[in-house]
């Protein structure tokens, strides 16, 4: 189970999602994005669709080797 978790999967701990339900996606694995055409994501730490770099915001664009990105493990800024 911990395998589905953002720091094994190399997301942004920045990184939200929701479906169009109104519900996380994934349920008890909240990063198992099922429906990427109905997701809307956003970045806690830019309030928006774009990131602080000002790149798009998706679980494929934000991940490591990106200036904005941090771990999920990472303590607190």
């Amino acid at each position: 189970m911990g395998e589905n978790k953002p720091s094994k999967l190399g997301i942004c701990k920045f990184l939200r999602a929701r479906n169009p339900y109104g519900m996380m996606e994934g349920g008890d694995q909240p990063w198992l994005l099922l429906d990427d055409a109905n997701t809307i994501c956003w970045c806690i730490s830019s309030a928006g669709g774009a990131g602080p770099d000002s790149g798009l915001v998706s679980p494929m664009n934000c991940t490591k080797g990106r200036s904005c990105y941090v771990p999920a493990d990472a303590d607190d800024l």
